[in-house]
């Protein structure tokens, strides 16, 4: 390996794409803070819960946080690395954290304007098709980001590159995973329009999908740690290069499904009229 990259293109906008994951972090904490520190108005449904949940919405804001800012980190880490191969494997493993980051903000949005649309619940259903269309450019990203990866680094393994590894990424990652968004998005038109569900999305989707993140970024970081130990003298060994691509396709595909799936439904809910009692106590 050579001090100079003749495929340093993830590693030019290392330092961009730091720079834009640390903004990101900033606003989803102060986001944050003001979600703790406003007191919500009482529920006016005739159930008494409100349809969209702060607690939610706070859930889904931590996991962008904490993958906004170890990918604002990483990609730090990269724009700094001379080594080749081991700077482009830290910017990896940062890219599907800030694409995952990116759409948990919009999971966390979803959210909070279904806390405040109560009745038509328009405004819910535009952020949630925003949110799924995010979420295709979240999957174009990382499926270009790893068969670049792949293409670039992996022809430093020659012939000792998995051959299975380029067709599974160019031939089955990508419409894989198209055909799963499309399919929850399409599950989520019918639920708004055609046949609404009957509760809403449960808590427990919105917590696994938390931990999901949170252990997203736990491997991440372990491919970044492994990443800076290898000598940049030496090409990668085979046995980390599919470590880190299967890593950076598995954990992010299973983070993204899951937060389709923590999204709110969209359902119509009847709001109850406000009593004279309640009008009295709120003048």
């Amino acid at each position: 390996m050579t001090a100079a990259c003749v495929y340093d293109g993830s590693l030019t906008a290392a330092p961009l794409n730091s720079q834009l994951a640390g903004v990101l972090a900033g606003l989803v904490f102060a986001g944050m803070i003001v979600l703790i520190s406003v007191q919500p108005e009482p529920s006016r449904l005739s159930s008494g819960v409100e349809p969209g949940r702060r607690t939610e919405a706070l859930v889904l804001l931590v996991g962008s946080f904490l993958a906004l800012l170890m990918a604002a980190f990483l990609f730090g880490v990269a724009s700094g690395d001379t080594g080749c191969a081991r700077g482009r494997t830290v910017a990896l493993a940062a890219g599907g954290l800030l694409g995952l980051g990116v759409l948990s903000m919009f999971g966390g949005l979803c959210w909070l304007i279904d806390q405040y649309d109560h009745e038509s619940r328009r405004a819910t259903r535009v952020t949630l098709f925003a949110t799924y269309f995010v979420g295709f450019i979240v999957i174009f990203y990382l499926s270009a980001t790893v068969r670049d990866y792949v293409d670039d680094v992996g022809a430093e393994l020659a012939q000792r590159r998995p051959d299975w590894l380029p067709t599974v990424i160019n031939r089955y990652y990508l419409p894989v995973l198209e055909g799963i968004t499309v399919l929850l998005l399409l599950r989520s038109l019918v639920g708004q329009y055609i046949r609404r569900p009957r509760t809403e999305t449960s808590e427990l989707t919105v917590l696994v999908t938390a931990y999901v993140y949170i252990a997203g970024v736990m491997i991440a970081g372990v491919v970044a740690v492994q990443a800076t130990q290898l000598d940049p003298t030496r090409p990668i060994t085979t046995g980390y290069f599919t470590f880190a691509t299967l890593t950076s396709i598995g954990v992010p595909a299973l983070a993204l499904v899951t937060q389709l799936l923590a999204l709110p439904t969209g359902r119509s809910v009847s709001v109850a009229p406000i009593r004279a009692g309640d009008a009295h106590d709120h003048g």
